[in-house]
C-alpha cells in the first residue's frame, strides 16, 4: 500500500518545535510575562496564577500532532499486513527508546556534566555535550540509501554502547553522600546507587512523550476503526484522576503504583486527553488524503473566500483564547469563542466535498474547545501547572483549529515557500529539540560568543527576543538540512 504523508502534520510538528526552542531561548526577564509559562513567570513557580500564554500551547500541540500521526504510521503498517500484537509491541519498544533518549540527553546537558565534574562549564564540558550530540546520530539515525541488516543493527548498538559508556563516565565523577558511604556499602550497592542516579535524571518532556508513544499507540491499535471506543477511555481515566486523593481507595492505589518510577507514573497518562483527540484528527486527515483531497484545486475559485475564512477564523480563535484567558476575561471569551466557532463551522460547511476534512476538524475543535471553556471554573481555572481538565480540552480544541489552518496552507493551497522550513523540521523534530542545548550553544561557547554574551542579550526586550529568534532559526535550519539530505532521527 502506498504510504501517505500530510505536509500539514509535519508543519504542525515543526511549528511547535520552533515555538519550543523560541520559548526556551528568549530572555524572559526582559520580556512581558506572557512570554513565559503562565504559572512560571521569571520570579518562580506560582500555582495561584490561572490562565494560559502562547508558551502553554506548545507541549499540548506537539502531543496532539503525535496522536494525529498514529493513523498514518500504524494505519500504513496495518495496510501492509502487520499484526496488531506486533504493532503494540513495537509501540512499547518505541516508548522505551524515547525514554532512553530522555535519560541520555539529560545526563549529558552541559550543566549536568559540570555539576558531576564539580566545576564551572568550560571547553571540556561543552565538548562532552557535543560528543553526546554526535552519539545521538548513531543511536537514532536512519542513513539514506540501502544498507545491510548488520549495518542497520550494528550502528544503533554501537551508539547505545557509547551512550551508556558516556553516562557511566560522567556519573563516575559524582561523589556519593557521606551518610550512604558510612554504611560501608558493597560494590553492588554503589553501582546500584549510581545507576539510580542516572535513571532518575531524565528530560521530563521527552519522558512524557515516551509514555504517550507507548500507551497512546496501544490504545489506538486496540480501537482502530472504533473512535467512540477510543474516546470512551477518557471518562474512566478522568474517574481515576478525580478519585486519586481519596484515602484507601483503589483509585489512589492505581495512581500511586509504578514498577519503575523513573520510567512510568500514572499521572503521565493525563495527557491522553490530548493525544486521543489527536488520533481522531489524524483519522480525518488520512482518510481525506487517501481519497485524493490534498492539493485539489478544482473548486478553488468557487470556495476561495470560505477557505480563507476558515483559516483566518481558526487563527483568530487561538489568539482570542490565549489573550482573554490570560487576562481572565472568561465570560467574554466564552461568548466570543462560541460565535467564532459557529462562524468557522458555517464557512466549513460551505466547502466542496474535496475539502470535507476542514468541516470535520473545526466541528471537533468546537466541541473540545467549548467543553474546555465549560470546565474553566473547575479546579480554580485553566492552568498548565498543575494541569486542569479545562487545560486538556481547551488546548485540544485549539490544536484542531491549528491543524485545520495548516491543512489549508500546506495541503490545500501548498504554499511551500511559507511552510517548507517547518515541514522539513517537522520530519526531524528530535534534532531540532536538542540542537540549541547540545550543539549550537556549546559551539558558540567554545568560540567565546555563547553564555558570556548573556548580559548583552538581557539588555532589552529587543535583544532578549532576538536571542531566541537566532537560536530558533539555527535549530530549524539544522533539522531541515538533515531532512533535505534524507537523514532522520527515528525511534
Amino acid at each position: 500500500m502506498k504510504p501517505f504523508r500530510a505536509d500539514s502534520l509535519d508543519a504542525m510538528r515543526g511549528l511547535t518545535i520552533a515555538m519550543m526552542v523560541l520559548c526556551g531561548t528568549i530572555i524572559t526577564t526582559v520580556l512581558p510575562l506572557w512570554n513565559s509559562h503562565c504559572q512560571v513567570p521569571p520570579t518562580g513557580f506560582d500555582p495561584s496564577i490561572y490562565g494560559i500564554t502562547w508558551v502553554d500551547l506548545v507541549f499540548p500541540f506537539f502531543l496532539f500532532a503525535m496522536g494525529a500521526a498514529m493513523p498514518f504510521s500504524v494505519g500504513s503498517r496495518m495496510g501492509r499486513g502487520v499484526r496488531p500484537v506486533t504493532l503494540g509491541l513495537e509501540s512499547v519498544w518505541r516508548g522505551l527508546k524515547l525514554a532512553f533518549f530522555a535519560i541520555f540527553i539529560q545526563n549529558c546537558y552541559p550543566w549536568v556534566v559540570a555539576g558531576a565534574m564539580g566545576r564551572e562549564a568550560g571547553p571540556g564540558i561543552w565538548t562532552v555535550t557535543i560528543v553526546a550530540f554526535l552519539v545521538l546520530f548513531l543511536l537514532f539515525g536512519r542513513f539514506p540509501g540501502n544498507h545491510s541488516r548488520a549495518f542497520n543493527t550494528g550502528i544503533p548498538v554501537l551508539g547505545f554502547v557509547l551512550a551508556c559508556a558516556m553516562m557511566g563516565w560522567i556519573e563516575s565523577h559524582v561523589s556519593l553522600p557521606q551518610d550512604f558511604l558510612s554504611t560501608d556499602p558493597g560494590w553492588f550497592a554503589i553501582i546500584d546507587r549510581h545507576v539510580d542516579s542516572i535513571l532518575y535524571k531524565s528530560n521530563i518532556i521527552i519522558l512524557l512523550l515516551a509514555n504517550m508513544a507507548a500507551f497512546g499507540t496501544v490504545i489506538y491499535v486496540v480501537t482502530i476503526g472504533k473512535p467512540v471506543a477510543r474516546l470512551a477511555v477518557l471518562p474512566f481515566l478522568m474517574a481515576i484522576l478525580l478519585g486519586k486523593d481519596t484515602g484507601g481507595s483503589w483509585q489512589q492505589a492505581v495512581y500511586g503504583w509504578s514498577p519503575f518510577p523513573w520510567l512510568y507514573q500514572f499521572e503521565f497518562l493525563k495527557y491522553l486527553f490530548v493525544v486521543i483527540p489527536g488520533t481522531i484528527a489524524g483519522e480525518y486527515l488520512r482518510g481525506w488524503i487517501m481519497k485524493g483531497g490534498a492539493g485539489n484545486q478544482d473548486s478553488e475559485s468557487k470556495r476561495a473566500v470560505s477557505t480563507a475564512m476558515v483559516a483566518i477564523l481558526s487563527l483568530t480563535l487561538i489568539v482570542v483564547n490565549v489573550s482573554l484567558l490570560y487576562g481572565r476575561h472568561m465570560t467574554w471569551n466564552l461568548f466570543i469563542s462560541a460565535a467564532l466557532s459557529a462562524l468557522t463551522v458555517y464557512f466549513a460547511n460551505r466547502m466542496p466535498s474535496d475539502r470535507c476534512v476542514l468541516g470535520h476538524l473545526v466541528k471537533a475543535g468546537a466541541v473540545a474547545l467549548m467543553l474546555g471553556l465549560f470546565f474553566e471554573a473547575f479546579q480554580g481555572g485553566i492552568r498548565k501547572d498543575d494541569p486542569t481538565f479545562s487545560y486538556y480540552f481547551t488546548t485540544s480544541g485549539l490544536a484542531f483549529y491549528c491543524l485545520a489552518m495548516l491543512v489549508i496552507v500546506c495541503d490545500v493551497y501548498r504554499w511551500r515557500r511559507l511552510s517548507a522550513p517547518f515541514t522539513l523540521a517537522g520530519k526531524n523534530p528530535m534534532i531540532a529539540y536538542v540542537a540549541p542545548t547540545m550543539c549550537i550553544n556549546p559551539i558558540l561557547n567554545i568560540l567565546g560568543i555563547g553564555d558570556g554574551l548573556y548580559g548583552f542579550w538581557a539588555q532589552s526586550w529587543v535583544t532578549g527576543l532576538s536571542r531566541g529568534i537566532i537560536f530558533t532559526v539555527l535549530s530549524i535550519a539544522l533539522a531541515a538540512m538533515f531532512s533535505k539530505l534524507k537523514y532522520y532521527w527515528r525511534t
